[in-house]
């Protein structure tokens, strides 16, 4: 019961005290299943709170808090999870009543067997009419992704973002080449397999044999960083040049600087801002680990701040909604609302805004998000243009890998999850005229 006792107060910390799932699985005790299961309840909430009301008419609102976080995680593991059977979901869902609320084992035992007794049919929600059923979002999330490319592409999304992106490094060519690191890693025990796009990124699958992956010796070395190949794929777009004077805003954890550094073989000069203190200690504990000596730091708000300076190069990856790496990181479904949406929306413009100021003319401003709302990326761009003509979008096609040639127009790509074998992510590249 350990194991379930840690997963529910972890689901319940997270469900209702909007705690972030990543920081509370950083502690002890935190194995496999427990990680497992955290995410898989926490992505199939909304399934979940609709089998709930389906076999007891009760809505999932109307129940304590510690109750609904008990059916919650039973739930999953008898309909989405292969890995318990489900008299023993019942069981230990039944002990956890007890313990945390004794007067409800009678009810978290009456309803999920009634869930037990669901035909595979009915357990299979895939065809349901509901959206929160079907696929675990809010019909207003789910309608931004109809909006933004149609009613027969948004369900293929959808589905795609109820499982994790495949795990990616990315090789850093400042210490080690590809055919080194990944005879070290497989050395360390861990599977190694080509990405889908980049060629100096691998994706990694730890086993039974393997460290953890922030403890292998290939980490602690700076051999690779833990980053998304779409995220990978702006750095590529921006084509950082020795010599170059470059701005990152919103750099935290410093994944695109220290990119930026190796491809410009460490002989750019690179400002790297973060509103968050702690934050830019991240950026420079991975400069340090990844070797990079031409990153600097500061502590600003990208919407506010000013300097004299102008850059060859400004990387934006602004703040978004996040829908395009939900798969990953399920707390997102949770938390994100279209007013909230609307509100960054907003908060991006100040951000682009501002940091326009600081391109040289001749230079390069690179936009990129992790979502796939039109209304954070083209629609951002475009309304970006209309403010400010001395900016037009730059073909980027040459820089792009052979397989998503296609995929870029007139200076925009979106990578979609179902499509790229990658998370969802948003790059647009503009340059300012000279003049």
């Amino acid at each position: 019961m350990e194991d379930r006792e840690l997963i529910y107060s972890i689901l319940y910390d997270c469900c209702e005290n909007k705690a972030f799932s990543n920081l509370s699985l950083n502690g002890n005790g935190v194995d496999d299943f427990v990680r497992a299961a955290v995410y898989g309840a926490l992505t199939y909430v909304y399934s979940e709170d609709y089998l709930i009301k389906s076999v007891s008419g009760r809505d999932v609102s109307s129940l304590d808090p510690k109750v609904r976080t008990i059916l919650r995680f039973g739930v999953w593991q008898i309909v989405f999870s292969d890995k318990v059977p489900d008299y023993a979901a019942v069981n230990t869902s039944v002990d956890l009543a007890k313990r945390y609320s004794p007067k409800a084992s009678g009810l978290v035992n009456a309803v999920l067997r009634k869930v037990t007794a669901l035909s595979p049919e009915q357990r299979d929600l895939s065809t349901s009419k509901s959206v929160e059923a079907a696929y675990s979002l809010k019909p207003e999330i789910y309608g931004i992704f109809k909006k933004s490319y149609g009613a027969d592409k948004a369900p293929l999304i959808a589905k795609a973002l109820l499982s994790p992106s495949p795990l990616s490094i990315r090789v850093n060519t400042l210490k080690t080449d590809k055919d080194s690191l990944r005879k070290s890693l497989e050395d360390e025990g861990f599977e190694v397999s080509p990405a889908s796009f980049i060629d100096d990124a691998f994706i990694l699958k730890p086993t039974g044999k393997s460290p953890a992956i922030e403890k292998s010796k290939s980490f602690t070395e700076g051999l690779f960083m833990v980053q998304g190949e779409a995220a990978q794929l702006a750095s590529v777009v921006a084509d950082p040049k020795a010599g170059m004077k470059i701005l990152d805003c919103c750099a935290a954890p410093g994944g695109k600087s220290t990119h930026m550094a190796a491809l410009a073989e460490d002989k750019a000069q690179i400002l790297a801002l973060d509103i968050n203190t702690s934050r830019l200690e991240l950026i420079k504990a991975n400069a340090v680990r990844m070797g990079v000596q031409g990153i600097s730091t500061a502590e600003a708000d990208s919407s506010s701040f000013d300097t004299d300076d102008r850059f060859d190069l400004v990387l934006c990856d602004a703040p978004c909604s996040g829908l395009g790496i939900m798969g990953g990181k399920p707390d997102i479904r949770l938390t994100i609302s279209y007013e909230r949406i609307q509100e960054i929306i907003q908060r991006q413009k100040l951000i682009l805004d501002n940091v326009a100021r600081f391109v040289k003319k001749g230079g390069t401003l690179v936009y990129s998000t992790c979502t796939i709302n039109a209304g954070e990326n083209e629609d951002q761009v475009r309304s970006f243009l209309e403010r400010h003509g001395d900016y037009e979008l730059c073909d980027f096609d040459n820089l792009l890998p052979a397989s998503l040639k296609s995929s870029e127009s007139s200076g925009m790509l979106t990578l979609l999850p179902d499509e790229d074998g990658c998370e969802g992510f948003f790059i647009a590249k503009l340059r300012r005229k000279n003049g």
